[in-house]
């Protein structure tokens, strides 16, 4: 195949790149936004306020403060068009470990796209009569080819929500009795581990899955 045959095919291939590459930053600043203002707002206030409402059952205290907390309500309470959230405030925090995780293997398994998808620009620049830098035509999260700074600020934006996977099942695990309390339905505390477990196998598996494209990657482009 020629430069001038492979052409359009190479033109395609960039335009579906930048497609792609949209909704991908799209995915991606979507759910850091989700993360860090249902965190801060939602999940850390709550799991804080449970952790103290045992302390002070414990101490056997009258703390009617934390009794009657508005963050109970904060989710239940927030209105659509179709009416009140049917979900509550201990429902959304049990099981924020395993949307976000699902978000981040969203997000990464656009990201492998991504890149299986600059392989195949790369193949196609490196056969052309005038190579192009694949950088500039095709750029991604995390480039060898940044500065190494760059390189570190797109990992650390990257492994953000996974970190906050962990961090988030470790916060749960301290306060899971209590918090197990709280929910409207009954299931075993088996139950919520296996949640969380699955929640930090998906996670690890997006993470894996991207280091070994992130590894092709760079074996293409060197070679």
């Amino acid at each position: 195949m020629g430069a001038i045959d492979m052409t359009p095919y190479l033109e395609k291939l960039l335009a579906l790149y930048e497609e792609k590459l949209k909704r991908f930053r799209l995915s991606l600043t979507l759910l850091l936004v989700t993360t860090i203002v249902f965190f801060f707002l939602i999940f850390f206030p709550y799991i804080t306020l449970i952790g103290n409402q045992k302390a002070c059952q414990a101490q056997e205290l009258d703390c009617p403060h934390l009794e009657q907390s508005a963050l109970e309500e904060r989710v239940s309470d927030l209105t659509t068009s179709w009416g009140n959230i049917p979900i509550s405030t201990a429902e959304v925090v049990a099981f924020f470990p395993a949307g976000l995780a699902c978000g981040f293997v969203t997000v990464t398994s656009q990201l492998q796209g991504l890149m299986r998808l600059r392989q195949a620009i790369t193949r196609q620049v490196n056969n052309c009569d005038n190579p192009m830098d694949v950088t500039l035509i095709a750029p991604l999260l995390i480039d060898q080819k940044q500065s190494f700074v760059d390189q570190i600020l797109g990992g650390i934006v990257l492994l953000f929500p996974a970190l906050m996977v962990f961090y988030s099942i470790n916060l749960i695990f301290v306060s899971l009795g209590a918090l197990k309390e709280k929910l409207p339905y009954s299931q075993d505390i088996w139950f919520y581990r296996i949640v969380y477990f699955l929640s930090a196998l998906l996670v690890l598996y997006g993470l894996l899955k991207t280091g070994v494209n992130i590894y092709r990657t760079r074996a293409i482009e060197d070679h």
